[in-house]
């Protein structure tokens, strides 16, 4: 199972996540081509070759219009009304802007549950309901821009399981719009609850709320290695520059290994877990499963579909089945009751085993396409071109769809 290890010796920011899976081999052009899949604009990418202390990493920056990079490595006031900005984005908004995109499940998936996250933690520190978090401008793009790429590496790295060390918080007090707080910030503590701690080496804010949230998101397991094989090392730098240690987030691309998988102590089994939804339909508009298919597949389901079935006295009616990670069961199941007529819905949990899959991106004489890259034991079973990449294409050139896939095809082998 592709594991991706957080060794947060130096905190983490979502620039550095960025930063480290752009050093693992995300694909630059990819993520900039996926995050304007987005409707925000006024900002551009940069990433760059940088030296903290001695070790090169991927600095990763996102640089606003106006030619200022935004120091994301502090807690600014990136989550009030109060700012000069006059230009807010409520969390709810860019939610449902995220739902909304054309991004992949996978991307979606990452991108909801760090965004919601980070909004549930602004909202307990400042007492205000979840939805309602305000992000002002700069804090807005930014917050959306490391989330949601944050959220594409993961995907396009074909990551399955998350594993996390000890992380260094920094020590100290940090200067931010509501006066002093003490490091690490309040958001950033209430994230970090599961989370193996320790302050060394800087009197500084090393963990910002975005880097928080993206652990609360998606790590299955904090502690110490239990066996790991590493394949690939990403390093992202943070903003800082410190004399004597390197700024530096460490990303370890690989599988487990030995102690680790023998269930001695169940790790928190629930992203091994799978469990199916289903209900038995036969009163609604049949277009309303597609409304309802879209609102599962962002709210975080694996699959959804959808089987002709006849029911009693003959009427014909759907199965509803929904595929999803056990810890989604109760979101999932509310959005059936509110989307579909059903009035009861069976849940039981099941066995999947899956392909371990990675994206790599070829060029046709067209235009790039992503290829999805299937392997068992390491090695390459299927071989696929994204659809919706060859149905731009072929729509944008007149092209038959069938030709660009087979050219996708030739120019990956």
């Amino acid at each position: 199972m592709k594991t991706l290890f957080f060794d947060c010796f130096s905190g983490i920011s979502g620039d550095m996540t960025i930063g480290a899976l752009l050093d693992l081999g995300l694909d630059f052009e990819y993520l900039k081509s996926e995050l304007r899949k987005l409707p925000v604009e006024g900002y551009e990418l940069k990433a760059s070759r940088a030296l903290r202390s001695n070790l090169s990493a991927t600095k990763f920056d996102v640089l606003m219009d106006d030619g200022h990079s935004h120091e994301h490595d502090h807690h600014h006031d990136h989550h009030h009304g109060h700012s000069h900005a006059h230009f807010h984005r409520k969390a709810s908004e860019i939610l449902s802007m995220i739902g909304g995109s054309k991004l992949s499940a996978g991307a979606k998936r990452f991108a909801t549950n760090i965004f919601t996250k980070l909004a549930i933690s602004e909202g307990k520190v400042h007492d205000v309901r979840p939805e309602d978090v305000e992000f002002h401008e700069v804090g807005a793009i930014d917050s959306i821009v490391d989330t949601v790429g944050t959220a594409i590496g993961f995907d396009s790295l074909g990551v399955e399981r998350f594993l996390c060390g000890a992380i260094n918080v920094g020590s100290g007090f940090i200067h931010c719009q509501h006066g002093v707080m003490p490091v690490p910030a309040p958001a950033t503590a209430d994230l970090l609850r599961q989370a193996t701690i320790y302050q060394k080496h800087a009197q500084t804010e090393l963990v910002t709320p975005t880097g928080a949230a993206i652990l609360a998101a998606v790590v299955n397991e904090f502690g110490p290695l239990g066996g790991f094989v590493t394949e690939r090392i990403g390093y992202g730098a943070g903003t800082k520059q410190f004399p004597d240690f390197p700024n530096c987030l460490r990303l370890m691309l690989g599988e487990e290994r030995g102690a680790a998988v023998q269930p001695a102590q169940p790790a928190q089994p629930a992203s091994a877990e799978v469990i199916v939804i289903e209900a038995n339909i036969d009163d609604m508009t049949p277009q309303n499963f597609g409304y309802a298919t879209e609102k599962l597949l962002a709210a975080g389901a694996l699959d959804v579909f959808t089987v002709p079935i006849q029911m009693k006295k003959g009427r014909p009616g759907h199965l509803l089945q929904v595929l999803a990670p056990a810890e989604t069961a109760e979101s999932l199941s509310r959005i059936i009751f509110q989307e579909t007529t059903t009035i009861g819905i069976r849940r039981h949990t099941v066995d999947r085993t899956t392909l371990a899959r990675e994206f790599v991106t070829v060029e046709t004489d067209y235009g790039t396409v992503k290829i999805k890259v299937s392997k068992l034991d390491g090695k390459v079973v299927n071989v696929a071109p994204e659809y919706e990449d060859c149905a731009r294409i072929a729509r944008e050139t007149g092209v038959p769809l069938k030709q660009i896939q087979t050219l996708a095809i030739k120019a990956y082998s």
